[in-house]
C-alpha cells in the first residue's frame, strides 16, 4: 500500500512529546513490511536548525507555489529528504510566516494566535504537494488535531481529485485533550462548505473542533493504546467527545506505541556507562554506582534509588507524589529527579532536595545522556499520571530493568503488570489505581520492601526486560487497520 503521513511532528528532527515518536519510528516500521510510505511534516525552525546540525541539505521537490483554498492563498516550497536512518521519504513543507518561530507551537510575533490558519494551510499544502509531485495514496493517516481536517477534506470533494480518488483515511488520537478547537468565525478558514458548520461535522457547542471532524469523517479512528481506546469513551477522560466515540466505536482501535529497541538497547545504549542485559545485570549496578556519584549521593546497600524523568506538569500526577516524597526516602529510599515544567512542581522537588541533601538530588531542564544514564541505573521509575494516553518512559524503564510505579491508568495498564505478593511469574512493577497520595504511598511501600527480595526483584525486572515493546509489533496492527479502512 500507498501511505501518506500528515503530522506536525516527527522525531529526532522536530518534536515535543509521543506524536514525534510516533511518526518518526512507525513509517520505517511500515516500509519494512513492504508499504510505500512518505510523511509530510512543516519546516519548523527547530526542523531547520536540526538538519544544519547534522550536516544534512534537503532538496527542493517542489519551487515556490502558491496554495489557494476558498479566499485563502499562501506560499509554500516543498522540500524533500528521508526519514533519519532510512529510505523512507520525508517531505517539509516551507512557510516561514507560519513555521519559522522560537518554538513549535508559539505564537505569532505580534502574539496572536493563528494555530488553525497555520495547520490547514499545512494540509492544504500537502495535498497541492501530491498533485504535484504524483503522489497517490492509498491510505492517508492524520495525526492528531493539526491534521484531522485531512479526512474532512476527503469526504468534502477531495475524492473527485485523481490523486485522492482511491484513498481512504486513517485518524490517529495521540491525545484527546488537545483538539485544535477554535471561535467559530474561524470556520471561514477551513474553506469547507457551509453544510460542514454542523453538528455532525464539525461544530461542536458553536465552535470550530477539527478533531471531532477527524473523528466522524476517517475510515478508521486509532489511539494510542487498548485502554485509552476504552477511557476515552467515558465521560472522565472523553474531553466532550466521549459520546462520539462511544457512537463510533466500531472503528475505533487502541494500538500501543512502540519504542525504538535499537536506540533503546541496554546491552549497547552509549551513553549508559556501563552496558548490560537481562541476564548479566552487574553493569546494572556499576551505572547505579556511577549514577549515585553523578548526583552527589552516597551507595547504600539494600537502598532503592527511585527515579522521576518527566515534564513536571498536572497531567503527570505530581501533585499525589509530592506530598509523600519525604516519607517515602525515610523509608530507606533515594530519589533523583530530571524534568521541568510548573514552576509549583520544581518549587516542589527542590524543596525536598533541600531538607533531603543525601538522599535527593533535582535536575531542572532534560538532558538526553542523563535520561539514558538514569532508565539504566535507578530501580524505580515513579509514574503516577493523571491520564497518560500511552507513555513510552515506562517501556524505556522496562527495557533497562527499572521496575515502573506507576498509576493505573491510560498505556500504563496495558504496559505495567502490577507485582501483588503472588504475580511474581509476570509482574512487572508496582501500580495504585485511586487519586489519592496514599495510595501512591503504600504502592510505593511495597516497592521498597520487595527491592530487599533480591530474588524477587531479579525476576520482575528480567520479566519487564523480556517483553517486545518494538514498533515491528504496532506495525502489524497498523497494517491490518489500514486494509480495514481499505475495504469499509
Amino acid at each position: 500500500m500507498r501511505i501518506l503521513f500528515a503530522t506536525a511532528e516527527v522525531a529526532p528532527v522536530a518534536k515535543t512529546g509521543g506524536l514525534g515518536d510516533v511518526c518518526g519510528s512507525l513509517p520505517k516500521a511500515l516500509a519494512k513490511l513492504g508499504h510505500e510510505v512518505v510523511v509530510f511534516m512543516p519546516y519548523y525552525r527547530q526542523a531547520r536548525e536540526w538538519f544544519e546540525d547534522h550536516g544534512i541539505v534537503p532538496e527542493v521537490a517542489v519551487p515556490p507555489t502558491q496554495v489557494m483554498w476558498a479566499n485563502w492563498s499562501a506560499e509554500a516550497t516543498i522540500l524533500r529528504t528521508t526519514l533519519p536512518e532510512s529510505d523512507v521519504p520525508l517531505y517539509l513543507v516551507v512557510n516561514d510566516h507560519f513555521f519559522d518561530r522560537q518554538q513549535i507551537y508559539a505564537l505569532r510575533e505580534d502574539g496572536f494566535d493563528d494555530f488553525l490558519l497555520r495547520y490547514v494551510f499545512f494540509c492544504r499544502a500537502i495535498v497541492n504537494a501530491c498533485d504535484i509531485l504524483g503522489i497517490a495514496p492509498d491510505i492517508l493517516h492524520a495525526h492528531d488535531w493539526h491534521t484531522a481536517l485531512l479526512p474532512v477534506y476527503l469526504d468534502s470533494g477531495l475524492r473527485g481529485n485523481d490523486s485522492f480518488r482511491t484513498t481512504r483515511s486513517v485518524y490517529t488520537i495521540h491525545n484527546l485533550n488537545y483538539q485544535g478547537i477554535a471561535a467559530a468565525a474561524a470556520f471561514a478558514i477551513t474553506g469547507l462548505h457551509s453544510r460542514y458548520w454542523a453538528p455532525d461535522a464539525v461544530e461542536h457547542w458553536g465552535q470550530v473542533n477539527p478533531m471531532k471532524g477527524g473523528i466522524l469523517f476517517a475510515d478508521q479512528v486509532t489511539t494510542v493504546s487498548p485502554n485509552y481506546a476504552r477511557e476515552i469513551q467515558a465521560p472522565v477522560l472523553g474531553a466532550g467527545l466521549d459520546g462520539i466515540l462511544r457512537s463510533l466505536s466500531f472503528k475505533l482501535t487502541g494500538v500501543l506505541n512502540g519504542i525504538d529497541v535499537e536506540q533503546w538497547d541496554p546491552a549497547t545504549d552509549p551513553l549508559v556507562p556501563s552496558n548490560f542485559t537481562a541476564g548479566r545485570l552487574n553493569g546494572k549496578n556499576l551505572t547505579k554506582r556511577k549514577l549515585l556519584k553523578e548526583a552527589g549521593l552516597r551507595h547504600r546497600a539494600k537502598t532503592p534509588l527511585m527515579a522521576v524523568v518527566s515534564r513536571l506538569v498536572d497531567q503527570k500526577g505530581f501533585q499525589l507524589l509530592t506530598p509523600v516524597v519525604d516519607r517515602l526516602l525515610r523509608l530507606g529510599a533515594q530519589l533523583v529527579v530530571l524534568g521541568s515544567g510548573d514552576a509549583q512542581f520544581e518549587d516542589a522537588f527542590k524543596a525536598v532536595e533541600s531538607a533531603n541533601p543525601e538522599s535527593c538530588r533535582v535536575w531542572i531542564g532534560f538532558d538526553d545522556a542523563l535520561a539514558h544514564h538514569i532508565y539504566g541505573g535507578a530501580d524505580l521509575l515513579l509514574m503516577p499520571s493523571i491520564y497518560e494516553p500511552c507513555g513510552l518512559n515506562q517501556m524505556y524503564a522496562l527495557r533497562y530493568g527499572t521496575l515502573p510505579l506507576v498509576r493505573m491508568t491510560g498505556g500504563l495498564v496495558d504496559t505495567v503488570t502490577p507485582f501483588d505478593g503472588t504475580n511474581a511469574d509476570r509482574a512487572t512493577g508496582f501500580g495504585f489505581r485511586s487519586t489519592l497520595p496514599q495510595d501512591l504511598f503504600a504502592a510505593g511501600w511495597l516497592a521498597v520492601l520487595n527491592y530487599r527480595e533480591t530474588k524477587v526483584w531479579k525476576t520482575l525486572q528480567h520479566n519487564g526486560m523480556s517483553i517486545d515493546f518494538s514498533w515491528d509489533r504496532s506495525a502489524r496492527e497498523y497494517d491490518a487497520i489500514y486494509r480495514r479502512a481499505m475495504i469499509s
